[in-house]
């Protein structure tokens, strides 16, 4: 079998504590930062959590049965859970802190790397290893799970049933997501959340600056390797990827980086989970922007950038395949990749600027 190409999780750039602690500006004193953490924790990060971890419960109770009789109906139920798994992993990645740093790496690597080595799970699962004492994170986690149902529809059921083996395999890879999902939500749920809270300072490990880098980091993430790499903007390339799209196998890749690209948008603008609540008050970066000298001067820019981003994907069809749009080199690509990179500007040069925030990780963007 071809080999595929390293991981994401060997080509991003890692977090790094800066050796500067100092906050780079005004930190907005008169803004309550406490009551932000308290409605993000409670209003957004516990619930999205919760609601991924029931999905990853409802995909794994499906497999236990699927092992027992695998039938193409099985199947088709677990590629339909396995999709809702995967969107609701979209809006809790960012939030790859506190709990989430696990002793073995975060649950980032752990469960989201992408793309996945198809030849280390063969070996793997012939080998018949399902211990994970590794670091081969490419052999595991959701999208390893994704491979396993999506990369040879017509053969599937024959293949398990051929190979039980390959099932087992998925079983590992289903239960060690759940488990790792249920570690984290219980600390949130438990001590965590007021740790959190009570950490209402700006300076660099404080829990504003804990939620600003990762919600820059992940933009980044999505801007250059969601989109960049796999459309050849990253330093030498000389061709694009298109293999190395998140959600290659299923064919989602394109409507997984909208739901990306809306939940990062959304902690800016404070949206409690998965929607625009209106009955909530949103407490996101956007009020506390308005706290500060020349906040609402950035604010109008950011949404109007927020916005052109929006209006791209937009006219983009979220059931063609990202892959696809690559090979055919669609030009609207190059729009959403130029509109992405101007948006760097507002959301990390500017406003960590006006909040006083630095930034704490090394950043290979060059912006």
């Amino acid at each position: 079998m071809k080999k595929i190409v390293p991981s994401i999780y060997t080509l991003i750039f890692l977090f790094v504590i800066s050796s500067c602690d100092e906050p780079a500006g005004p930190a907005g004193k008169a803004y309550d930062r406490r009551s932000m953490l308290e409605f993000t924790a409670k209003q957004t990060i516990i619930p999205l959590y919760g609601d991924m971890y029931e999905e990853a419960k409802k995909f794994d109770s499906t497999l236990q049965v699927c092992a027992i009789s695998p039938s193409n109906e099985h199947i088709q139920k677990l590629r339909d859970q396995w999709r809702a798994l995967s969107f609701s992993w979209q809006y809790v990645v960012m939030f790859d802190f506190g709990p989430a740093q696990m002793s073995d790496g975060s649950l980032f690597q752990n469960i989201g790397t992408f793309p996945v080595s198809a030849d280390k799970i063969e070996s793997y699962i012939t080998e018949k290893d399902t211990l994970f004492k590794n670091f081969d994170r490419d052999t595991r986690g959701i999208y390893a799970l994704e491979y396993l149902l999506f990369k040879d529809s017509n053969a599937t059921i024959q293949t398990l049933i051929d190979q039980p083996f390959r099932i087992a395999y998925a079983q590992a890879l289903s239960k060690n997501i759940v488990k790792r999902i249920e570690t984290v939500l219980n600390q949130w749920q438990g001590s965590f959340s007021m740790t959190f809270i009570e950490n209402d300072g700006a300076q660099a490990g404080s829990s504003i600056s804990d939620l600003y880098n990762a919600f820059v980091y992940h933009y980044e993430i999505l801007k250059n390797y969601n989109l960049g790499l796999p459309i050849g903007k990253r330093a030498g390339q000389l061709t694009s990827e298109p293999m190395k799209v998140e959600g290659y196998y299923s064919g989602y890749s394109t409507a997984l980086l909208k739901a990306k690209f809306e939940a990062i948008r959304n902690l800016w603008f404070g949206y409690a989970g998965l929607s625009l609540l209106t009955s909530l008050s949103a407490k996101g970066f956007k009020e506390y922007l308005n706290s500060v000298e020349n906040g609402p001067r950035l604010i109008i820019d950011t949404e109007e950038q927020w916005n052109r981003i929006g209006t791209v994907l937009q006219s983009i069809d979220a059931n063609l395949p990202f892959q696809n749009m690559i090979m055919s080199k669609d030009p609207q690509l190059e729009q959403l990749y130029n509109e992405m990179t101007k948006h760097t500007r507002f959301i990390k040069s500017e406003m960590s600027s006006l909040l006083g925030i630095s930034i704490t990780f090394a950043s290979s963007d060059g912006d």
